[in-house]
């Protein structure tokens, strides 16, 4: 699911006003919120960022919190024409850690310093850190 979130991150980062953009956070999100199917959601996906797509694995619980917050951050921001803050979002997602790095204590704390904090001082939205 993580590598799944970074590509959809990179392709909406890439052209961040286009309605396929758009779209393809809607449907990461109902993925995400379980409002749309597995299969339905990662097809599409697939179609938009013309790549095939599959869930490997499920986002690690330290991470959850922050994947749904996210995810859903970036598709109002979207849907709000917020594109400087929808950029930054897709941003801090397309730098996600690999999941044997979410174990590391340290990759966290850099990641959160790096990334997290350096976006909550800059907007008035907070993301919350991966603990």
């Amino acid at each position: 699911m993580l590598d799944l979130i970074r590509k959809t991150a990179v392709f909406i980062r890439a052209d961040i006003r286009s309605a396929k953009s758009i779209r393809t956070a809607e449907v990461l999100e109902g993925l995400i919120d379980g409002s749309l199917a597995e299969d339905a959601a990662v097809s599409e996906i697939s179609a938009c960022l013309n790549f095939e797509s599959r869930i490997n694995y499920c986002v690690p619980n330290n991470a959850t919190a922050f994947v749904i917050f996210s995810v859903k951050a970036l598709n109002k921001a979207l849907s709000g024409n917020d594109f400087g803050l929808a950029y930054d979002i897709a941003d801090i997602l397309q730098a996600l850690p690999e999941k044997e790095y979410l174990k590391d204590k340290k990759a966290v704390f850099s990641f959160n310093k790096t990334y997290i904090l350096k976006f909550n001082k800059k907007h008035l939205s907070h993301l919350p850190e991966i603990v």
